[in-house]
């Protein structure tokens, strides 16, 4: 049976909040609107947990588990 391979939590929370400002920068909640941002907001973080999760199950060490 194939698990996931988690990343470290502060990993997520640094990649998903850095996707966050990038995401205030191209779309500013002001000029979008409430209902825009709170979409994107959870966009952003299907996206970068999606990511980095694909990525750390490809590139971290496999353990002996």
């Amino acid at each position: 049976m194939t698990r996931i391979r988690w990343a470290p939590w502060w990993i997520y929370v640094v990649v998903i909040a850095g996707l966050n400002v990038v995401r205030q920068v191209l779309f500013p909640p002001s000029q979008v609107g409430t209902a825009v941002t709170v979409g994107l907001f959870f966009v952003v973080l299907a996206i970068g947990f999606a990511v980095v999760t694909a990525l750390h199950a490809l590139l971290a060490p496999r353990g002996r588990g």
